[in-house]
């Protein structure tokens, strides 16, 4: 019995120490545009709130608070359709301006002065990303931006869903659920990326470090 209440207090201890994150409730947010960035089309959340839709050749935001901390981890799915846009991409300011070096480009025919990811190759369809955003830079941010660059292309659209950020001590629904497991573009010790591999390997996840 001692040791029952024991491992109980452990764990209710544990659960207080615990933040949960959550995917973003896109229907809970109203997006703006980022300065001289939204030239055509629009932004718009699925009935759920779980994906936020961007066609046409715009920049958007969403408004909170963001905290980025040295092991916060940046989870989100990404699907493009129609033509290929020049930069797919998101990240994060303070300002209605662009700030290359707090975003990241994740793929499309241009390279952008932003943080190179750049493992999405249009044609992909869905794609799983896992971004060690405090290995880039810590901060506290008001916007979180969402990218379709297209200046000459014309019938591009992007999806961006299951978006979650995680910081350490979090507990994330990404990585406690059974989805498809996150492309990894982030470079741990080797150690994290043994236990990374065999996580994610049952999974069927994909590893880019």
């Amino acid at each position: 019995m001692k040791f029952f209440k024991g491992a109980m207090v452990a764990f209710v201890t544990l659960l207080s120490v615990s933040a949960n994150a959550a995917f973003i409730d896109f229907n809970s947010y109203t997006t703006s545009s980022i300065a001289n960035q939204h030239h055509s089309g629009d932004a718009t959340a699925s009935t759920d709130g779980s994906e936020l839709t961007l066609d046409g050749n715009l920049w958007v935001y969403i408004t909170d608070t963001f905290e980025i901390q040295t092991g916060t981890m940046l989870y989100f799915t990404l699907n493009s359709f129609g033509a290929e846009a020049e930069v797919y991409g998101l990240g994060f300011n303070n300002s209605n301006n662009v700030t290359p070096n707090t975003f990241f480009q994740l793929g499309g025919s241009e390279t952008s002065r932003q943080n190179q990811i750049a493992t999405y190759t249009f044609g992909d369809g869905v794609v799983d990303f896992a971004i060690d955003v405090g290995s880039f830079f810590t901060g506290t941010f008001s916007n979180f931006v969402f990218i379709l660059d297209a200046d000459n292309i014309a019938g591009t659209v992007s999806t961006f869903s299951n978006v979650e950020i995680c910081s350490v001590g979090d507990v994330c629904l990404t990585t406690s659920s059974t989805p498809s497991a996150p492309t990894s573009v982030d470079a741990p010790s080797p150690g994290i990326i043994l236990a990374m591999s065999l996580v994610l390997l049952a999974g069927g996840r994909r590893i880019f470090n």
